[in-house]
């Protein structure tokens, strides 16, 4: 029995529940009743709360956090306020999006492609899929990029510098095609999300001590400013796409050993990302105010704590790259039903492996060789992003429940704020990546 019919094993909003965004999910022992199948891991096998709570922040806390300073640049103190907001659109969508994986009484769907099929037909399965590959695939490919680039600046000086960034794309490529080949299922990588955050939590103590130490040198402390309504949408649009995430949740959820601890997860890992980010974000701007440059490593004294932040970030990117691809692995496998079940276990080891293996080429390739790849990425990232994070959960949610259950005018309110900064997002995002061609 696959995800898709898990009937008996989960509690699946009941008549008595429509009317709570956060009642989806199972008891803690779903995944030990009813019929076994090979996609449905054993319980041996699933993630807790805990593991989860570190793949979301894994996923979520990247590359961004070294923008933030500049964001608050272009909107001023204001975007603290922005930050806050940003973290509960994020959590609020992540919710709406795996509730509606459970709009239909006794059964749970596979995929955030799945929920697009409910409510739009083939065509909105067809869209989600693209968009929400093209995201994942490019982000990835953008990582691998930035980790061969770091890693060639911070060997300079040493008995390798003459290998060259593209040397060094290939072999963060090998690193990722190596894990995620080896991994299986999302429990298969937790010991990479755990590094992956401790990574950035490494990081961020390394900015912020290194901001603080650098204020007592100064003599004037740098121009700030409260708000700028000019800028705001560019600073909003910023400090969002910082909270995208979403397109690994139905996974990371289907994963975990108690699905209906996923809000909680959610919530706390949503808080916690929300918490680093107005550090950094407060200091650097606080520091450096008008003067602060992206990413934020520009700002701050050079030195061997600089590079250990370079060298941080580095490997948290290497690090979630992994996690970003099961949603797109997982879904694809799925599809071309290489399973245990109708292929046997060495044969479905060796079909993932080699599936994985060419698609990773592909990435690989597409980074080495496209000369504008780093360039075109974005603009189809900010298209992607903007809506498959932020605009279409809340559709689907509207579509799929919207004959369940009658919703309140504050909850109209929101969602239409959620749908019109998402669509912000995206005019700002798709600008500001075709005026770097």
């Amino acid at each position: 029995m696959t995800l898709h019919h898990r009937q008996q094993q989960q509690s699946l909003l009941s008549s008595s529940d429509t009317n709570n965004a956060d009642s989806y999910g199972s008891t803690d022992t779903e995944h030990n009743s009813g019929q076994a199948d090979e996609r449905v891991p054993e319980t041996s096998h699933l993630s807790s709360t805990t593991e989860t709570f570190f793949h979301i922040v894994c996923i979520t806390a990247g590359t961004g956090i070294l923008q933030l300073p500049y964001a608050l640049k272009s909107g001023g103190w204001a975007g603290m306020a922005y930050i806050a907001l940003a973290a509960a659109i994020s959590a609020y969508t992540g919710k709406i999006l795996v509730r509606c994986l459970y709009y239909k009484h006794g059964v749970r769907l596979q995929s955030y492609s799945e929920v697009a099929e409910a409510a739009f037909g083939p065509r909105g399965r067809l869209v989600v899929r693209t968009l929400k590959d093209v995201n994942l695939l490019g982000v990835v490919g953008i990582y691998i990029v930035l980790a061969g680039i770091s890693i060639d600046s911070l060997v300079v000086g040493t008995s390798v510098e003459q290998l060259g960034e593209r040397f060094w794309i290939a072999a963060s490529a090998v690193v990722v095609w190596a894990a995620i080949v080896a991994a299986r299922q999302i429990h298969d990588v937790f010991v990479l999300s755990i590094f992956g955050t401790l990574t950035t939590v490494v990081m961020v103590i390394i900015v912020i001590w290194l901001g603080i130490l650098d204020m007592e040198f100064m003599h004037a402390r740098p121009p700030t400013k409260a708000i700028d309504i000019r800028m705001m949408p560019i600073s909003l649009a910023s400090i969002c796409f910082s909270f995208g995430g979403n397109l690994n949740w139905p996974d990371l959820e289907a994963s975990m050993k108690s699905p209906k601890k996923w809000s909680k997860a959610l919530s706390l890992a949503t808080t916690f990302i929300a918490f680093i980010y107005a550090c950094v974000a407060a200091v650097g701007y606080g520091v450096y105010g008008e003067h602060v440059r992206s990413p934020i490593f520009l700002s701050l004294p050079s030195g061997i704590a600089v590079a250990i932040a370079k060298a941080m970030i580095t490997a948290h990117v290497l690090l979630a790259c992994p996690i970003l691809l099961t949603a797109v692995f997982i879904e694809a496998e799925r599809d071309l039903n290489i399973s245990s079940n109708t292929l046997g276990v060495f044969k479905e080891r060796l079909w993932r492996a080699v599936f994985r293996s060419l698609l990773m080429l592909v990435i690989a390739l597409f980074a080495l060789f496209v000369s504008d790849f780093s360039k075109i990425v974005p603009i189809l990232g900010a298209v992607a992003a903007s809506l498959v994070v932020f605009v279409i959960p809340v559709v689907c949610y509207f579509r799929l429940f919207g004959d369940q259950r009658l919703f309140s005018v504050w909850e109209y309110a929101w969602c239409g704020l959620i749908v019109l900064i998402g669509l912000a997002c995206l005019v700002v995002g798709t600008s500001q990546a075709l005026a770097d061609l």
